[in-house]
């Protein structure tokens, strides 16, 4: 048996000695290659366009030979000697066509009898199977046309983003989509729910090219073209980076032999593909999968699901494209300084060429915030050595903002997060250096980074983008009076502070929760103290403190060597007992005491160091509640199964967002004192709305 690894792969000219010998082994094959003239060869030949693979004793054992049509490559023969067959010396051949033409060229095709029985095998080499034909023969024989995308940028992948920007994209597998294109009975009654009308503004059902070459592998020909029609209704993922794809594959293959679980050679690729897309959402009724769908989240983070499940979860699932948090766990991104000589390497990564950016503005500006360091700061966001993710500068040219002329995010699957992140980093700065406003002036903004901006309550004005950020804890009347004076004392552009505080004199919206929750959101870090939004306070345990919002507590580990991590999460959730609730409900505030730890590990501890507002309150089975919040969490299902439940199997999950980490920790003797008891909170406590400010103070201006 010859050694693929000792098969050497060329190409030939018509001047090699290995010429005739393609010629030879086409004449033992030409009843399936088709007549090829010996000029055609020659002409080919001259052109570099036939491989051939020798073996270790000089033997041309296969060849294969293609032509070019503008930015396509066509595989017209693909022959191996019949003795060296089944030892994937083809696969050879066609790796290294990828590899000649991966830059040039869009991909390559090819047609092939469906009766020769290849279909493994192109569907081995990535190929995906696009349509059937009548051959041009007497018999007339059916012809696939294959194909394999290099997976460059085209109007197709340009629509598929669109799609993965307004809508949820979930992948389906071939079962699903099997009893999609069954009449209606009681089998497939779940999964036609997907077909809803309703759903159609919020989910595009998506198959890979794996459920066509599926499709081809059936022997029926009505069925087949049947159901390639049929196909045809449904988005198909976009070319993706095939070497991305192998190792996914590989990694797949691996982790279910560990697994002891059989999954079909057929379904594999479609769920590497899956994986390798954007959509983080695969559809399947089958049980080995769903068994272990919380571990292929953990290892590859896509969410396995049924169809109830999805429409069950729509819209935690909407926001996983846009807010992943849980994609950093591992990583080491830093905040780091720019350091002068880093212009040419931040130019080529963060100019906007799309909107034309002119270059040398763009370096003049780099330049002038570099050099300037009495005006600027200047940050990258990066990965240790690697190459820098994010850009962003401050400015404080006014004493009453902290401005943003610069903010670019590289494009990642990371860009939403991060730019959420970054703004949200930055409302709080400028909020503790006790200034009203933060300003982002950068005319050259991402869709993902105005859209973060959006959803961070910036009003559009002339010079950008502007946000209000009063760290105070007032009456709605007090800040009524206190947004009216700055709208009269300051520019035009700020006169929508004027019907902020208008709105805030309005008697109902201390009364109506939901009211006040929204516009304190609004004006955060702002609090409405005369509110009645309910405060509670809840114990955390500094191991989860630090992995969910306490970077303070994460830099201390760092003394004992573990890695350094920025904390992204903007959004969390927290699980506890649904014992001892203590009242918890949403809208809500929360303030949270990190206790002891009794291995001493921690500085700073045994106190209330952040405040959070509560989005949800939700009571449920743990395997459930992590399936719905898993995106935004740092726990494992272990984690989960390990928390005390309820008679009824139930714990307790609280979605919380927009965490202000204390200037000064309150410490539990300050806690009781304000309370005036010795409770040193073992459960969630509710306390009295007068207690909030009086805390909330203590912990950002250190006083009453």
């Amino acid at each position: 048996m010859t050694n693929k690894n000792n098969i050497k792969i060329e190409s030939i000219d018509d001047k090699s000695p290995y010429l005739q010998a393609v010629i030879d082994l086409w004449s033992l094959n030409r009843s399936r290659l088709g007549l090829f003239p010996k000029d055609a060869f020659i002409e080919r030949a001259i052109k570099r366009q036939i491989l051939v693979a020798i073996e270790p004793e000089f033997k041309c054992i296969g060849y294969l030979l293609y032509r070019n049509s503008y930015d396509r490559i066509t595989i017209v023969h693909l022959c191996i000697d019949p003795s060296y067959r089944k030892q994937r010396i083809s696969d050879s051949l066609v790796d290294e066509l990828k590899k000649i033409t991966k830059d040039k060229y869009s991909g390559i095709g090819l047609s092939c009898r469906h009766d020769y029985g290849l279909q493994s095998m192109w569907s081995r080499l990535n190929f995906v199977a696009q349509y059937e034909k009548p051959g041009n023969s007497k018999a007339r024989k059916e012809l696939v046309y294959w194909w394999f995308d290099h997976g460059h940028t085209n109007l197709l992948s340009s629509i598929f983003t669109q799609k993965l920007e307004s809508k949820l994209c979930a992948v389906i597998d071939r079962h699903i989509f099997l009893l999609l294109c069954q009449n209606e009975n009681k089998e497939n009654e779940a999964a036609k729910l997907l077909l809803s009308d309703w759903l159609k503004s919020e989910l595009e059902l998506c198959i890979t090219g794996q459920i066509n070459n599926y499709i081809i592998s059936i022997s029926d020909s009505k069925e087949r073209n049947n159901l390639l029609k049929l196909s045809q209704n449904f988005t198909s993922l976009p070319p993706c980076n095939n070497h991305n794809l192998d190792i996914i594959k590989e990694k797949l293959k691996v982790f279910f032999v560990n697994k002891k679980v059989f999954i079909d050679d057929i379904d594999v690729p479609h769920l590497a593909r899956a994986i390798a897309s954007d959509s983080h959402v695969f559809i399947t009724n089958e049980q080995d999968l769903l068994e272990i769908a919380d571990e292929i989240y953990q290892n590859f983070r896509l969410s396995i699901l049924t169809p109830n499940e999805l429409i069950r979860q729509l819209d935690e699932l909407r926001n996983k494209p846009d807010y992943q948090p849980v994609r950093l766990a591992g990583t080491s991104l830093e905040k780091i300084p720019i350091k002068k000589g880093q212009e040419e390497l931040l130019t080529k990564h963060f100019l906007c060429e799309d909107q034309q950016e002119n270059i040398s503005k763009f370096r003049q500006n780099l330049r002038r915030f570099i050099s300037e360091t009495d005006k600027f700061e200047c940050y990258i966001v990066a990965e240790q050595e690697e190459l820098p993710i994010a850009l962003f500068v401050y400015s404080r040219n006014k004493n009453n903002e902290l401005e943003i002329p610069l903010l670019r995010v590289s494009n990642n699957p990371l860009s939403a997060t991060l730019a959420r992140h970054i703004i949200f980093k930055s409302i709080l700065l400028s909020a503790n250096e006790n200034r009203q406003f933060t300003r982002i002036t950068d005319p050259y903004l991402e869709e993902a980074v105005i859209k973060a901006i959006q959803e961070d309550n910036f009003i559009r004005v002339n010079n950008g983008w502007l946000k209000i950020n009063l760290a105070v804890a007032e009456t709605a009347s007090e800040l009524s009076i206190r947004f009216d004076d700055i709208g009269f004392c300051l520019s035009q552009e700020y006169n929508f502070c004027m019907k902020i505080a208008e709105s805030l004199n309005s008697e109902s919206l201390i009364k109506d929760i939901k009211a006040s929750a929204d516009f304190e959101k609004f004006l955060f870090p702002a609090k409405i103290i005369d509110s009645e939004i309910n405060n509670f306070i809840i114990p955390i345990q500094p191991r989860w403190a630090q992995d969910l919002f306490d970077e303070y507590l994460a830099q201390q580990i760092l003394l004992l060597g573990q890695k350094k991590e920025l904390a992204f999460n903007r959004e969390a959730v927290y699980y506890k007992s649904a014992k001892n609730s203590g009242g918890l409900n949403a809208p809500g505030r929360i303030l949270w005491y990190v206790s002891e730890d009794k291995y001493n590990s921690y500085c700073g501890i045994s106190s209330i160091r952040a405040c959070s507002f509560i989005d949800e309150v939700i009571i449920g089975k743990p395997k459930e509640l992590y399936q719905r919040f898993q995106r935004l969490g740092v726990y494992k299902l272990d984690d989960i199964m390990k928390i005390p439940q309820d008679k009824n199997g139930d714990i307790i999950a609280i979605r919380f967002s927009n965490t202000e980490l204390f200037k000064y920790p309150v410490l539990l003797k300050k806690v009781q004192a304000v309370l005036n008891k010795k409770s040193t909170f073992q459960s969630a406590c509710k306390i009295q709305n007068s207690h909030f400010p009086t805390l909330y103070n203590l912990g950002v201006l250190n006083k009453k």
